[in-house]
């Protein structure tokens, strides 16, 4: 096992898009409102109490700069003043000056050789068979030279031939996907008619890997066998060339599952995939699936698909590798003997890291988590015992302000203002979204005014504007915090917001982000110093493998020589926290277990796709699941014997009268397709059959009902007084619509005025809430469907905008399913009808509008803009001037723009760039329809 890792770590780098242009498009636009004033320029106005005398002060950027000039401008309220940090008596520091940067780095002794000691750690070497274009990709990615235990791992017997499967371990940030890349990539580029699948827990993880393999195949060709076909470059260019295509809910690609050579999918959709090659005999055509985050099997709601996966692909027995990675994998050995795989482990980071306990205003050294352990309980033992205290190596100095009193509070501040004026970044963690907002609030409030230069804070205004020419609405906290260099990042928050933010803060335009906890499980945005504002996800404590992924943040390779990880934490949590840090990770361990029910959807899926047809092949499959290898075999026969029992009792399977043979009913097939589990798809199959026996097809509320999700979990709670409104507007086809689903509105009415709360303790309270929470859902998507602007949905239902877009995606991939479900059932006109309804969710917008819609960025309001201004058609968009769509795309802002100055032409350059997009994808579609046309003719 290796234990040095060398440099080279790869740098994320997507080619740009469309929203990427928009974003970096600039334009010498003259001001119309008077000659532009350097932002440097100090007004009459000056700081009554500067915090720091020899520092030069820029006035502060007001949140509403730029509007209505006219009115006198009020005198911002007094800023915060961050604590100073400074040595602890004798801890042998001797400076105490304020705002000091990080502690002089140790020395580092790299003992990770290079290429020219290691000639093996270049993937240029021979024994890697790699393509120069390839190669070439990866060094302008950042990747000049790949660690020992890469290569090491690479040069397993029988991996880069694609015979032998693989687990292996490394910490974050160790470079554990480069050694996936090069498997999967080189097995699709020397066997052109594969393919692979790369399969990510989430959606942000999947257009982050969809971006850097992109960038990374650029130009890159499969070897393809020469034909005695005559020649031709045009169809030989683009059919050599790997293609790349992403696939999760909602999501459109223009290369299908049949054009594409490497799909990179979430793990609903990658289940999906493979069930359907199997179903059609295509599976040989799979060389590689790539299991990322392999440790969230032990997930009952989610994870537990990829053991549905690999155990197919383990009874298959077709020569398909499997390559499992994870940073939290505690028993690989077992994960590997399952999938007949090699393991690996590496412990080595590129980076070191220096732990730290933050309590009370002081700051504790802890090399690691059984010195941390004993830190936090020498601070909490009782006076009375003789216990020796810890020696803290700073303090963080208390403060008179009240935003500050709380030591927590005001340590998480103190670090990171000291991180950003040092030139570093630091990743904040929070409990809430609430509490990441606030914090970032407090930080914007501290941070010294002259903190960049002009060119950053140039950028940074650039990044308001952008973010104030969304359609979704502006978030009013940017506008004070994004000046000071400070960002946010939550579920609240809608998805261009998100990544905006996370890009300017990877670019360094941002020096501290403030995130919820969930932000470490998904993208990658790592820091010189990761400060943990305690360790809670809400109310409860985090777990061991989150914490550790949190922490895992530090240190960023390339751009720091050293990460800093701080754990702020409260007495009442200290011990418990110590506990978390202490503790081993829990073993991964199968979900397919009766009381999480994964084994009845195992068994339906194999079953549907004809991949089993006796219990004998059922036995087979059975055998090669984690399952069977963790527990007691005897056990787990019965296990299966009571699961055949239920599908047969619910009709999803049947057996027949030729030697006892299973086979699927059309409902188990319809259940299977839609990517339900048995007991939703049940439930699911009785809500269609009602929609069909008495269908109100006057109005549009039924289908809405019906393309809300079965499983609402996430989605929010319900407002009953919201929902009294929204009942008592409805037209007389909506409010049958949903009294015919079981919704009554005296019952709802009873809820508003006793405020009891609806309960879910008997099957069949659970079924009346399901009703009732996807009929407040319906609401949310008739406004989608009906052109109102996030924003407004999002105060109109009280929840925050992202949440509004989550939503919109699952509903997408849920209703795609229900139109599966329906066309296995045979239900053709009703899958007719939820088709079309499907394009009005993509669309945002009525049928009037479902043409337009297809342009970019021309969607719901915009595209109701557009056509009340004369632009009713794509051919009408495609001969526009863009600085004529300019003003309409204003009248789309989600908020009347009083913008002046500056900052209008800042936001109105965005527009145009925006509009100069829509004119060209508008002038695409117009020929690719005249193109139809033609052939028609």
């Amino acid at each position: 096992m290796a234990t040095s890792l060398g440099p080279g770590a790869a740098l994320a780098y997507a080619p740009a898009t469309s929203v990427d242009i928009a974003h970096n498009h600039k334009y010498n636009v003259q001001p119309l409102a008077g000659v532009k004033r350097g932002h440097g320029q100090i007004d009459s106005f000056q700081p009554q109490q500067p915090f720091q005398q020899n520092l030069s002060f820029r006035q502060p950027p007001l949140a509403n700069s730029g509007l209505d000039q006219q009115k006198p401008r009020a005198p911002p309220p007094p800023r915060l003043q961050a604590s100073c940090i400074i040595p602890a008596e004798g801890s042998g520091h001797s400076r105490a000056t304020a705002y000091l940067p990080p502690h002089p780095l140790p020395p580092i002794i790299s003992s990770t050789p290079g290429p020219s000691q290691n000639p093996l750690l270049t993937l240029r070497h021979p024994r890697y068979d790699l393509p120069s274009k390839l190669l070439d990709n990866l060094e302008s990615l950042g990747v000049r030279s790949i660690y020992p235990w890469q290569s090491s791992c690479l040069l397993g017997r029988g991996l880069l031939s694609g015979e032998q499967n693989l687990v292996y371990t490394a910490p974050t940030g160790g470079g554990k996907s480069l050694v996936a890349d090069v498997l999967l990539l080189k097995k699709i580029i020397e066997n052109p008619s594969k393919k692979s699948i790369l399969v990510l827990p989430y959606v942000a993880l999947v257009q982050e890997k969809l971006k850097w393999l992109r960038a990374l195949t650029d130009g890159v060709t499969k070897q393809v066998e020469s034909s005695d076909e005559p020649p031709n470059p045009t169809w030989r260019r683009s059919s050599n060339l790997i293609r790349i295509a992403g696939f999760f809910g909602g999501s459109r690609s223009p290369v299908q599952w049949p054009d594409c050579d490497v799909a990179v999918c979430t793990i609903e959709k990658a289940n999906s995939l493979v069930n359907s090659a199997i179903e059609e005999g295509k599976h040989g055509e799979i060389a590689v699936v790539v299991l990322d985050e392999l440790h969230m099997i032990n997930d009952e709601h989610r994870g537990y698909l990829m053991e549905l996966l690999a155990t197919k692909l383990m009874s298959l027995d077709c020569g398909i590798q499997i390559v499992g990675m994870s940073a939290t994998l505690p028993n690989p050995q077992l994960l590997a003997t399952w999938l007949k795989a090699k393991f690996y482990i590496a412990k080595y980071r590129p980076i070191p890291i220096e732990e730290h306990l933050v309590y009370e205003n002081a700051i504790y050294p802890t090399a690691n988590a059984k010195e941390f352990f004993r830190t936090a309980s020498q601070l909490t033992a009782d006076d009375s015992v003789s216990t020796p205290r810890p020696q803290a190596c700073r303090t963080v100095t208390k403060s008179d302000h009240k935003d500050l009193a709380n030591p927590m509070t005001n340590a998480v501040v103190a670090l990171s203002i000291e991180t950003a004026v040092s030139g570093h970044g630091a990743l904040v963690f929070c409990s809430s979204r609430m509490g990441s907002e606030k914090t970032a609030l407090l930080i914007s409030d501290a941070m010294p005014l002259d903190s960049c230069d002009d060119e950053t804070h140039e950028k940074r205004q650039d990044l308001i504007a952008t973010l104030r020419a969304l359609p979704g609405g502006f978030e009013a906290s940017f506008g004070k915090t994004i000046p000071c260099g400070v960002g946010f990042h939550h579920a609240g928050l809608t998805v261009e917001e998100r990544n905006l933010v996370a890009e300017a803060y990877d670019a360094g335009i941002l020096k501290v982000m403030v995130a919820t906890c969930s932000l470490a499980a998904g993208i990658n945005l790592p820091a010189r110093r990761v400060i943990l504002n305690g360790a809670r996800m809400g109310r409860d404590l985090v777990g061991p493998a989150m914490l550790r992924q949190m922490r895992g943040r530090a240190g960023r390779k390339g751009k720091d020589e050293l990460g800093e990880t701080y754990l702020c934490c409260h007495k009442p949590d200290l011990e418990a926290v110590a506990e978390l840090l202490e503790a081993e990770l829990p073993p991964v361990t199968s979900c397919l277990t009766p009381e999480k029910r994964g084994i009845k959807r195992a068994l339906l899926e194999i079953i549907a796709i004809h991949m089993a047809s006796s219990r004998s092949a059922v036995d087979q499959y059975v055998q090669s699941s984690l399952l069977w290898h963790t527990m007691d075999h005897h056990v787990v026969s019965e296990m299966v014997e009571d699961s055949l029992r239920d599908l047969l009792a619910n009709e999803l399977i049947q057996t027949t009268a030729f030697e006892n043979c299973l086979e699927p009913t059309k409902l188990g097939m319809a259940v299977v397709a839609s990517g339900l589990s048995p007991e939703d798809g049940v439930f699911a199959h009785s809500e269609l059959r009602r929609a069909l026996e008495s269908f109100v097809m006057d109005g549009d509320m039924h289908i809405f009902y019906l393309f809300t999700p079965v499983q609402t979990v996430g989605l929010g709670e319900i407002s009953w007084l919201t929902f009294r409104n929204q009942l008592e507007s409805l037209d007389e086809s909506g409010l049958r619509a949903l009294q015919l689903v079981g919704v009554n509105p005296a019952f709802v009415n009873r809820l508003v005025n006793s405020g009891a709360e609806l309960k879910e303790n008997t099957s069949e309270e659970i079924r009346l809430a399901r009703i009732y929470r996807r009929a407040y859902l319906a609401f949310q998507l008739r406004d989608l469907c009906n052109e109102l602007p996030v924003h407004e949905i999002s105060l109109k239902y009280s929840v925050p905008r992202g949440q509004i877009q989550n939503l919109s995606q699952t509903c997408h991939g849920f209703a795609a399913g229900m139109i599966k479900f329906c066309e296995r059932m045979g239900w053709g006109m009703l899958s007719a009808v939820l088709e079309h309804m499907l394009d009005r969710l993509r669309a945002g917008a009525r049928a009037d509008l479902l043409e337009m819609a297809h342009v970019a960025f021309v969607k719901s309001r915009m595209a109701r803009i557009f056509w009340e201004n004369g632009f009713k058609t794509v051919r009408a968009l495609s001969d526009a001037d863009p600085r004529t769509l300019v003003p309409v795309m204003l009248q789309a802002q989600a908020r009347k723009m009083k913008l002046q100055g500056e900052a209008a032409e800042r936001v109105k350059a965005k527009l145009l760039a925006k509009a100069e997009i829509i004119v060209s994808s508008a002038s695409r579609l117009w020929e690719k329809q005249q193109m139809v046309v033609w052939e028609d003719e």
